[in-house]
């Protein structure tokens, strides 16, 4: 069975081999039963770091700029060009409601803006940085910024959020999220670097085995952050959303504290224990 998604009054249609060839009959069945839809777009995977979709238009209107609303915020994006996962719309409420007001947090991966504009909408954060290195993501997430109102808390960065201290923004985040997957802990040492000297969140994503795929991750990201001088303890993970018979896409809240190094103290190196 095909399942149509909707984004704002585009249709999405994920194309497999068995319903290649018929996308025109799926996408005239699709509109027909849904006349507040005027595009469908058939997907055929995904391409790239950036996470470009292979996609092409099937139906309906050619101008396939929509504008996405759920939870009182508003997404503005080209559905052809850029991808918006529904499944992670939860996910990105409950991220907002974890931030408590005050905090400074970087959005490594902001894409049009899926975390970053919950957050500046729904919490009472100080300031979001939000990395994005696709510029057809970028330009989207600038007018998503606008679009919310809420540019007095976003700042955003069109650059590798790799590149972070060249911005000085070392040491200044209360949480970090890296809300992106295949790869994701090649960036984690950045993660770290961003988040202040005491130590804070990171809400990592990634793909791994469904039912204790977590635990692998859990322990990547210990054996990551202990390289760099950081302990972790996990204080919730879930699993957002089934990626795959064999995957699920895991995101884990992580609590990062520095670890001390305790150094034999002068007085016992001159007064030995006999």
């Amino acid at each position: 069975m095909v399942r149509a998604k909707f984004l704002g009054d585009i249709a999405l249609v994920k194309i497999t081999g068995d319903v290649e060839g018929k996308e025109k009959t799926i996408a005239e069945k699709i509109m027909s039963r849904n006349p507040h839809i005027r595009s469908v777009i058939g997907i055929y995977g995904v391409s790239g770091k950036l996470r470009t979709p292979v996609a092409r238009l099937i139906a309906g209107d050619s101008n396939t700029e929509t504008i996405h609303r759920e939870y009182g915020c508003q997404f503005k994006l080209d559905a052809l060009k850029l991808m918006f996962s529904l499944g992670n719309s939860w996910e990105r409420v409950r991220i907002s409601r974890l931030v408590t007001p005050g905090e400074a947090v970087v959005d490594m991966f902001a894409g049009i803006g899926q975390f970053t504009i919950p957050i500046a909408v729904k919490s009472g954060a100080s300031k979001i940085y939000s990395f994005e290195l696709n510029p057809d993501a970028y330009q989207y997430l600038l007018e998503n910024i606008r679009l919310n109102r809420v540019e007095d808390r976003v700042a955003p960065i069109m650059d590798d959020c790799r590149r972070g201290d060249s911005y000085g923004l070392v040491g200044i985040a209360d949480r970090v999220l890296m809300g992106y997957h295949g790869g994701t802990l090649e960036y984690l040492p950045y993660a770290l670097k961003f988040l202040k000297p005491s130590g804070g969140y990171i809400h990592f994503h990634e793909l791994a085995e469904r039912d204790v795929g977590w635990e692998k991750l859990l322990k990547s990201c210990m054996e990551v952050a202990g390289r760099h001088g950081f302990g972790v303890k996990l204080y919730n993970f879930r699993e957002v959303k089934t990626y795959s018979p064999k995957l699920s896409h895991w995101v884990l809240d992580l609590n990062i504290f520095r670890e001390l190094t305790l150094k034999p103290s002068s007085n016992l190196a001159q007064h030995p224990t006999p």
